[in-house]
């Protein structure tokens, strides 16, 4: 007598899946951040994965150098109290984070962007926050505030990259009452959530170095200066070290750089001599040597500015009666779309000009307009380039 077998019934891929957390977790990781923050709501399984610190280091560290999804920005950088407004670069005007809310709520003031993280003051106190889900954690000033008048306060700045560290840092730079251009570093860690006092020997720096213009790349965070030379400082080595800048372009000044800032691993400088000039160049830092200063992007302001003419030139006669034209704008930030050097993504300047704020494709050539903005006094200058903080998605654990 024969015996028939029946076999059983495989396992669909769904419950494979949904049997096994860590296959779960590795598809997860793929997932962009709106997405998954609304895949919480599917089941309690996938919101405890979600919402795990260690996943969260995970996915952030997968989507590393991700392109900005918009733009925080000063509305009225002259007003009392930081008014900001933002603009997205995935979807209508209309759509704005959460965050943006609780910027409207209190007079809370970013102090930089960096890898999805912001640096924010409010009344005195500090704050690292995550503007894509809302999350903060306040930071206690360090001893210096109230123990000594030896030193004045200078800036706080944040570094913070997943590939090199799960734990973000905070610096903070005083400068001597005593000693001309004489400074020293505090350093917080979010790993001892402390406070290390004096981790360098007091160092000198240039005169004019805003420390309060603080871009973080690659393990450092460079100031802004004026001059032919600048500082960086090094998490890595703990130490104050200087960078040449590239030699200025002969002729008067108003303002020398009009941008220094980051994206997608990308460090970006751009030198305006005056509001006359009809073009200008995008700098890069070599990312290999780190101390070449390379032209990425060559722009004409005739060419950005066609579609805004109306907004942008403005066409006067010196007193020998030539023609005499000045282009309104300024220069919120250098978008680029991916981490590589390909020259056919789709990176784009982001400027304001009087009453609009508009990007140019720096591979098509073309300007549109992003949106409409009160206008202000002040129609050469509307707005300033490091008053532009880029927001990239992130569900990141403060």
């Amino acid at each position: 007598m024969s015996t028939v077998l029946t076999p059983t019934n495989p396992s669909s891929p769904a419950e494979v899946v949904g049997g096994s957390d860590d296959l779960l977790t590795e598809i997860l990781s793929y997932i962009p951040v709106i997405p998954l923050l609304r895949f919480k709501s599917t089941s309690k399984q996938w919101n405890t994965i979600i919402s795990h610190r260690t996943f969260s280091l995970l996915h952030t560290s997968s989507h590393l150098h991700s392109p900005s999804s918009g733009l925080f920005f000063h509305q009225h950088h002259h007003s009392l109290y930081p008014l900001y407004d933002f603009i997205s670069f995935t979807s209508s005007s209309s759509h704005r984070p959460t965050f943006f809310s609780l910027l409207k709520s209190c007079t809370f003031d970013i102090l930089q962007s960096c890898n999805g993280l912001f640096l924010c003051s409010f009344n005195l106190s500090i704050f690292v926050c995550n503007p894509t889900t809302n999350q903060e954690t306040r930071i206690d000033l360090p001893v210096h505030v109230t123990e000594t008048d030896d030193f004045l306060f200078r800036g706080f700045n944040l570094g913070f990259d997943p590939a090199r560290s799960p734990y973000y840092q905070v610096l903070c730079v005083w400068a001597s009452k005593i000693e001309d251009n004489a400074y020293l570093i505090d350093l917080y860690s979010s790993e001892t959530q402390q406070w290390r006092r004096e981790v360098i020997d007091v160092f000198r720096v240039p005169f004019d170095v805003e420390f309060d213009h603080r871009v973080y790349w690659e393990g450092r965070v460079y100031w802004l200066s004026h001059t032919e030379t600048t500082i960086f400082f090094d998490f890595d080595k703990e130490c104050v070290e200087s960078l040449a800048l590239p030699k200025a372009i002969e002729g008067d000044y108003i303002e020398r750089f009009r941008y220094f800032g980051e994206s997608c691993g990308h460090l970006h400088l751009i030198e305006i001599r005056t509001n006359s000039v009809d073009e200008f160049d995008v700098l890069e830092l070599n990312r290999k040597n780190k101390t070449e200063w390379v032209v990425k992007y060559r722009v004409n302001l005739d060419v950005l500015g066609r579609g805004f003419e109306t907004e942008m030139f403005q066409d006067h006669s010196d007193r020998f009666w030539r023609g005499l034209r000045l282009y309104a704008f300024s220069i919120l930030a250098v978008v680029r779309e991916n981490v590589g050097d390909d020259e056919d993504d789709d990176s784009a300047l982001v400027l304001s000009i009087p009453g609009k704020v508009i990007s140019y494709n720096l591979r098509t050539k073309v300007s549109k307009l992003l949106c409409n903005v009160v206008d202000e006094s002040d129609r050469l200058f509307p707005f300033r380039g490091y008053n532009a903080f880029q927001f990239t998605e992130s569900i990141y654990c403060v």
